[in-house]
């Protein structure tokens, strides 16, 4: 009867150490101390089982690496559980036994195929395993590579070339994506933002450096020095592409590309700018100079901003039909098309006050500095009597600006009859297009 209920504990305690530890008979425990710190333990475990997956063991022995890993993690559940000592330290044998028994399993099986798990380590220290997007082709690898780990003798050496060629390209994606996972977040948040229509040139230009940076790096994974320029070109154009959307958008979303390139630019000068002046010392004659002129270039760069804003405004205030407003240079040029002045006359018809009112608000949101006035005709006629009618209809709309709020402004005038034409005097269409009117406004900071 005694035997009997012995027989019957030992099944008992057998059944009650499988439930809470996990304890197994197929693996030889470990000799760890009774007085040894559990949580001690169970670091160096932690930091052991590390170092094994850099010499492949959770390949070459997947189970037995496995199961050590999982006492380990029975062993952490029971000391935050609060149970006995001994039990912890019972997980924590079984746990390094396995880890122990590993190594004695995958001893022999490496060198039968040193270049795979060479490409393996170089897949795990590219960070392979640390992006969402590689993670799970990594793992199937892995499986496929532990499910063959004990025949690798007889595997055949296509499959053995498979494998280390599977490695070597999440290697070169890991690359990349350390490399270039921002500057594609970049781009794509800009394709959102309906990048491709509104800023074509900086979009096209980013996603081209992209593609250069990939190639760059599939062909250098192992060499930086050969993909970080790339790498950096790439990052470059996806900030300017971002920084010239984000210009749009602040400017109603119908900003020309071409001026918000040119207001990044000048952007980029103010922050140059701004970064100098502090690094002046405010000592001294020659500091207070240097200050001086820094706050005189800081102050320009900044009006430039604002003029490139005026400048894309203006464009917008005039119909097809009343004018063409463009930039030139660092000047706004607003053709007038609608002055419709008698025939021979200069006198300026009531028709086109309204009109004029216009340029004149133009004009005052620059701040203009000086307005340049241009009078031309078609060529019908003598190049004198030309020459004279567009001279006296230019000084005619100069002197509606003299008197209309521009007393201090230097406003001039000038005739020049057909010499610039700016289409062909031989259809009736052409010759109304070169009887015009050009108004030529400077902004102040412009004109320093």
């Amino acid at each position: 009867m005694i035997k009997k209920n012995t027989l019957h504990l030992l099944l008992v305690l057998s059944f009650c150490c499988s439930i809470i530890l996990g304890c197994s008979p197929s693996v030889k425990m470990a000799d760890i101390p009774a007085t040894a710190d559990p949580r001690e333990e169970v670091s160096k475990l932690d930091m052991d089982l590390q170092a094994a997956v850099t010499k492949n063991i959770d390949v070459l022995a997947a189970s037995d690496f496995a199961e050590s890993k999982k006492y380990l993690d029975k062993a952490q559940t029971a000391i935050e559980g609060g149970k006995a000592q001994s039990a912890i330290l019972d997980a924590l044998r079984t746990s390094r036994g396995f880890l122990e028994q590993a190594y004695v399993v995958s001893q022999n099986r490496e060198n039968k195929a040193a270049g795979l798990f060479a490409a393996r380590q170089m897949t795990l220290n590219a960070g392979a395993a640390t992006h969402p997007e590689l993670r799970k082709d990594l793992a199937k690898l892995d499986a496929k590579v532990s499910d063959n780990a004990a025949t690798l003798k007889d595997t055949d050496t296509e499959t053995l070339a498979e494998f280390q060629q599977q490695y070597v390209d999440l290697e070169r994606r890991s690359v990349i994506l350390n490399q270039l996972g921002k500057t594609q977040a970049l781009i794509n948040g800009a394709e959102k933002e309906n990048a491709k229509k509104k800023a074509p040139i900086s979009y096209k230009k980013a996603e081209l450096s992209l593609k250069t940076a990939e190639s760059m790096i599939s062909t250098n994974v192992r060499n930086p020095q050969g993909y970080q320029e790339a790498v950096q070109t790439s990052n470059q154009d996806a900030v300017q592409l971002l920084n010239v959307l984000n210009v749009i958008q602040k400017n109603g979303g119908t900003l020309a590309e071409s001026v918000a390139i040119q207001m990044v630019a000048q952007n980029k000068t103010i922050s140059g700018l701004t970064t100098d002046l502090g690094t002046v010392t405010a000592e001294g004659e020659a500091a207070q100079s240097a200050i001086q002129i820094k706050n005189r270039q800081l102050a320009a760069a900044n009006s430039k901003v604002q003029v490139q804003r005026v400048l894309e405004l203006a464009r917008t205030q005039f119909s097809n039909a009343e004018a063409e407003a463009y930039q030139q240079g660092e000047n706004l040029v607003i053709r007038l098309k609608q002055v419709n002045f008698a025939s021979g006359q200069a006198a300026l018809p009531a028709t086109s006050l309204a009109l004029l009112a216009k340029v004149s608000e133009v004009a005052k949101s620059l701040n203009a500095s000086q307005i340049f006035v241009e009078g031309h005709t078609d060529s019908v006629g003598t190049a004198s009597e030309n020459k004279t009618i567009s001279e006296q209809r230019a000084n005619a709309v100069a002197s509606y600006f003299k008197t209309n709020g521009f007393a201090n402004v230097k406003i001039e005038s000038e005739g020049y009859g057909f010499k610039k034409p700016i289409a062909t005097n031989k259809s009736k269409e052409g010759r109304a297009q070169n009887r015009r009117v050009d108004v030529i406004i400077t902004p102040e900071t412009l004109a320093q």
